[in-house]
């Protein structure tokens, strides 16, 4: 079988159920696809996509080290899909299920209908503390916190090659300078996070 592995807003290759999942199944696609007119939402900003930059490279090096390699596109969502289904018939669509806003979710019911009109299942697994599908927010805390304490998903140690060619991130034009912004990558929030239990969080009340 062979998946394509759709990175939303979950980048990086550590605990991730979306990728665990996929390398069980055989090979595995790799795809991120940047979205121009979702960076022209009024929601969205210039800091946020250099973020995004910055994460997608710190991905890319982390698949790297598996063996794989990020394929990057840019574009409308469906469009692509199309596009590298035709070029490797992909036999299934996996990635985290995404908590957005109302542009995004109506960008997955348009992918969901195009994978059912081609009879392409898309599995969608839970990377956060969101919970679908109640009737209300009884009894939600205790869904979350089962999730929280599941352990963490081990990485795979290698993954199949990618041969496909990658587009470069695009540059957008998103001028948005503020100096103090987090970078964007694992490695750079694991330093974050150890900066702040070691020094800054001594007198955080």
């Amino acid at each position: 079988m062979r998946s394509l592995l759709w990175f939303k807003r979950d980048l990086r290759v550590t605990d991730h159920p979306a990728l665990a999942f996929a390398a069980e199944q055989g090979d595995v696609l790799p795809l991120y696809i940047v979205e121009p007119e979702y960076w022209q939402l009024p929601d969205t900003s210039g800091r946020q996509f250099a973020f995004l930059r910055e994460s997608l490279e710190d991905l890319q090096s982390e698949l790297r080290a598996l063996s794989s390699e990020l394929v990057v596109r840019t574009g409308d969502a469906v469009e692509i899909l199309q596009d590298l289904h035709q070029a490797i018939q992909f036999t299934q669509i996996v990635s985290h299920e995404e908590t957005g806003n109302a542009w995004t979710f109506e960008r997955d019911q348009k992918v969901s209908a195009w994978a059912k009109a081609h009879s392409i299942p898309w599995t969608e697994l839970p990377q956060s503390g969101v919970v679908r599908r109640l009737d209300g927010r009884d009894g939600w805390a205790k869904y979350r916190n089962q999730f929280l304490a599941k352990p963490q998903i081990e990485t795979p140690k290698a993954l199949p090659p990618v041969t496909l060619n990658s587009d470069a991130i695009p540059d957008l034009k998103l001028t948005d300078p503020c100096r103090d912004r987090q970078p964007g990558g694992r490695s750079q929030a694991l330093s974050l996070l150890g900066g702040f239990l070691t020094e800054r969080g001594q007198t955080y009340r």
